[in-house]
């Protein structure tokens, strides 16, 4: 609570201090015409401050994401008080641990092979609106409209050196840690039938939505803000249906005698649709604007 405190003070005495939109140096101190301007989570920057006066320990503030979606956010003003925003994530991801287990042979063998794990994440996140500015002063406020759209995949893949044969029903493989990318969900490459994963797929998600906003901004420095900003947002979020491919020596269902077999499980997916508030996913905000 301290720290809120101590936040938003910071802000009342910027208000009440500065006063003019220009500077002792002639510098004009808010956007102008043909600006841009980049956005930061101001909480750990407040944090920062606000542990000088606590015993806490006081590590160095990070230039965290604006928002909730990892997008970087960005505006370009057409006018002095009119500004189209962005924001945009690109995020692909591959990655491939390699491991070695002993060859299975009839013979003896000193001989390995290689066993794989491969991820791959997709992330793409796009917003785009248009902003309204009112103010003439340090203190500014905002308003307007943004539409927001996103698409992930999440796909895991493994490939095992020793194959299940007749010969060698239980074969010597590498026991992964499977690492999703936003679930807590705790497992192996091995299910609890005891069968080996060879593919995990996650449903792809989609979200679209609408969002109207509202806020401030207190210019702290020439170009340098720190604001809130309030959204009513309407958004449909939709998650496809997912499968587990594994492989192991056993009976099939309605067979009599063990075999290789291989089964699909399916796992269904969700779908949402939600109208809410929100606060553009943290507490307060910085902009920078060149």
């Amino acid at each position: 609570m301290k720290k809120y405190l101590l936040s938003f003070a910071f802000l009342g005495l910027c208000a009440s201090v500065f006063a003019q939109p220009v500077s002792k140096k002639g510098e004009y101190i808010l956007p102008e015409q043909g600006d841009w301007s980049i956005g930061v989570d101001a909480m750990p920057f407040f944090d920062y401050l606000g542990n000088f006066f606590s015993d806490s320990d006081n590590e160095a503030p990070t230039s965290s994401f604006e928002n909730n979606n990892f997008a970087i956010t960005g505006k370009y003003f057409k006018t002095d008080n009119f500004a189209y925003r962005g924001g945009l994530r690109l995020n692909f991801l591959s990655e491939t641990q390699r491991s070695f287990s002993p060859e299975f042979s009839v013979d003896p063998t000193n001989t390995t092979v290689e066993d794989k794990y491969t991820r791959n994440f997709n992330n793409v996140y796009l917003s785009l609106g248009v902003e309204k500015r009112k103010g003439k002063t340090r203190v500014q406020g905002f308003y307007g409209a943004e539409a927001m759209i996103g698409f992930g995949t999440e796909n895991h893949k493994f490939e095992y050196g020793n194959d299940i044969t007749n010969e060698n029903t239980t074969p010597d493989r590498t026991v992964y840690e499977i690492q999703f990318q936003n679930d807590p969900t705790e497992m192996t490459n091995v299910n609890d039938a005891g069968g080996y994963i060879t593919e995990l797929k996650k449903g792809a998600t989609f979200s679209l939505g609408a969002r109207a906003f509202i806020g401030a901004e207190v210019f702290v420095f020439p170009k340098w803000s720190v604001g809130f900003e309030y959204g009513f947002s309407a958004a449909f979020f939709y998650t496809g249906n997912g499968s587990t491919t594994s492989e192991q020596w056993t009976v099939p269902v309605g067979g009599t005698n063990e075999q290789y077999v291989t089964t699909i499980e399916d796992t269904g997916g969700n779908s949402t649709f939600r109208i809410d508030n929100d606060n553009s996913g943290g507490a307060l905000f910085m902009n920078f604007y060149f």
